[in-house]
């Protein structure tokens, strides 16, 4: 019964260190990825309602400057 109980305990020990682990890991990369995908959405939609693309461009440019900015 010690046996079952201590692989009990260590697997116990062993999630939580991995979710601490994942809590813990820098979420910079994710963020920034997010933001870039949104400003790709925003420039598709932007395309799709005035069919100008130097105008959507340069809206996209923007915005994945600001993603930049944020990023430091």
């Amino acid at each position: 019964m010690t046996n079952r109980r201590s692989i009990t305990v260590a697997s116990g020990a062993l999630l939580a260190l991995a979710l601490a682990a994942v809590l813990l890991m820098p979420t910079s990369g994710v963020r920034a990825a997010s933001c870039s995908a949104g400003c790709k959405a925003a420039y598709g939609s932007c395309y799709k309602s005035t069919q100008d693309r130097a105008k959507c461009q340069a809206q996209l440019q923007r915005c994945l400057e600001t993603c930049i900015r944020s990023k430091r």
